[in-house]
């Protein structure tokens, strides 16, 4: 069977495609589901280790994609080369390589291809379809890796620029860390413990001014300022905990 080509992208930076999901999609989907690392603290964990669940999700965001222009859940693809530059340029390792490959077959080798690492969303919220809420699923081997970062940044972008929204809304897991320094990282301000289908969760929000202050600033300026959050949040956990 031959599986038609993969959508293009449609929001890129050097290292991150975002496009639309297709069912050639699903395989990839329902193994990132299997790993319980990436289900520990999600707050809408529904069966998406199952083929057929994640089979009917692609089928209803390729009807949302057309449906509400700019909103979805994007396939997140990094671009990732064959072979690493890095490992080539060790002493002796070129001239290793090219013994045995031509010119042509290493260049091919060293372009970067696209390579799943989870998703990205902007999707209406859930029981407030007028709000919209940020989020990203990503798989392990990216995590730390700042990419999170790179597609809240992306995506954000897309709402207030693109799509003109006032907000943006952000919902994690009331343990998820780093959840808390991603969403401060990109600007979010805490709005506390909400209802978010049935369980309680942690909500974040930013404005269109929030935002276009908020990327005036230096990018390590906006991360220590994350962390310093985190950690004054940490700590009024701890006090609170002993109080």
């Amino acid at each position: 069977m031959t599986l038609n080509p993969p959508p293009s992208p449609w929001l890129t930076t050097p290292r991150l495609h975002l496009r639309e999901f297709s069912l050639a999609d699903r395989y990839a989907l329902v193994e990132m589901h299997k790993d319980p690392r990436v289900r520990a603290l999600l707050v809408d964990d529904h069966p998406l280790d199952q083929h057929t669940v994640v089979h009917e999700l692609i089928v209803r965001l390729q009807t949302l994609y057309r449906q509400h222009e700019g909103l979805g859940i994007w396939c997140a693809e990094r671009m990732v080369a064959t072979l690493d530059a890095d490992e080539l340029n060790r002493p002796g390792m070129r001239e290793e390589v090219s013994k045995t490959l031509s010119p042509s077959a290493l260049a091919r080798l060293l372009q970067p291809r696209p390579r799943f690492a989870g998703w990205f969303n902007l999707m209406p919220m859930s029981g407030d379809p007028e709000e919209v809420e940020l989020g990203s699923r990503l798989l392990p081997e990216v995590w730390g890796t700042g990419l999170a970062l790179e597609g809240g940044e992306l995506l954000l972008a897309h709402a207030f620029t693109t799509l003109g929204r006032d907000r943006v809304w952000a919902v994690g897991h009331i343990a998820h860390r780093s959840v808390r320094y991603c969403v401060i990282a990109l600007g979010f301000e805490d709005r506390g413990v909400r209802d978010y289908e049935g369980e309680p969760a942690q909500h974040y929000v930013i404005d269109t001014d929030r935002w276009r202050q908020w990327q005036a600033l230096p990018r390590k300026d906006r991360q220590r300022r994350a962390v310093a959050a985190c950690r004054a949040f940490g700590l009024h956990q701890r006090l609170g905990n002993d109080g």
